[in-house]
């Protein structure tokens, strides 16, 4: 994939979700809305991990599969169309080097299939609609991250891979038990990721940098030369004084982030409750590793 190719080791952004909640996302609302309200704050968030050295801002777009399920179709993709367009605009202002805007499709959040009322079918036209309308808007490529579900993150590969010509990368989320909530093991992932021709595959979410460790080591081993991602969380936030607080420091992150660069993964970045300080400290080892 060019995004592999060009850099080595690409380095993705920090918590979007996180950073917005700081800025002041009104409660009750989904980071998704802050694209129409507060577009501005969506572009400095974006700028700041520029500066910190991301090669990648990812879409504010996140919840834009929860807004389809619950039915707003039209107000959805709007929503995903004007985000990217912001991403775009933040990766044009990049100096010295490219950064690339991706589209960031996130899970429906519902219960699917036989048990749930949305169909796997139905879902993947959530996905299609996403991704048609992200590669509408100017997406450099397509980001499919934090499905637990083993055949509902198929179905959006697939859906993706049917309506547009772009790169699809995409991550699950496990537990430390080293599967997700849905029981999907490494072994799942890698199918899935072949069968689909993802160009790209890992784990996003959940887990800290140590804690991922083990599961990203199964992973690498059975990737074969597929590029591998990993994401992590800045721990399981903890509500504190009327806030969730994320317990590990940029420091133990930084140094579970480098074991990971040992490892051998292709991307790392950040998820929950990281911020552009940690994607900083990243930068400087990549650039002292791979230059």
């Amino acid at each position: 994939m060019f995004l592999f190719e060009e850099r080595g080791v690409v380095l993705f952004d920090a918590a979007l979700g996180t950073a917005l909640i700081a800025a002041g996302q009104p409660k009750g609302t989904g980071s998704e809305d802050m694209n129409n309200s507060a577009p501005e704050t969506v572009l400095g968030i974006h700028l700041e991990n520029i500066k910190a050295g991301s090669d990648v801002v990812s879409s504010n777009t996140f919840g834009i599969s929860q807004m389809m399920a619950r039915g707003d179709r039209d107000g959805a993709l709007l929503t995903l169309e004007k985000a990217v367009g912001i991403a775009k605009k933040a990766a044009s202002l990049a100096e010295e080097r490219t950064v690339f805007a991706c589209l960031d499709i996130g899970p429906t959040g519902a219960m699917l299939g036989p048990l749930g009322d949305t169909s796997y079918e139905k879902a993947e036209e959530f996905f299609a609609g996403q991704a048609e309308a992200g590669t509408r808007a100017g997406a450099d490529f397509i980001l499919l991250e934090t499905f637990g579900d083993p055949e509902e993150f198929a179905h959006a590969a697939r859906a993706a891979a049917r309506v547009s010509d772009l790169p699809v990368l995409g991550t699950m989320t496990f537990g430390e038990g080293g599967r997700s909530f849905m029981g999907a093991s490494p072994e799942d992932l890698i199918q899935i990721a072949r069968a689909e021709k993802l160009s790209a595959t890992g784990l996003n979410c959940t887990l800290t940098p140590e804690e991922m460790i083990p599961v990203i080591t199964k992973i690498l081993s059975l990737a074969d030369g597929l590029p591998v991602i990993a994401q992590p969380n800045a721990g399981q936030p903890v509500f504190e004084d009327g806030k969730s607080v994320y317990k590990t420091t940029t420091e133990a992150f930084v140094a579970g982030a480098a074991k990971l660069l040992s490892l051998g993964v292709s991307g790392i970045g950040g998820c929950c409750g990281t911020t552009p300080e940690i994607i900083s400290a990243i930068r400087d080892i990549i650039d002292r590793r791979y230059k």
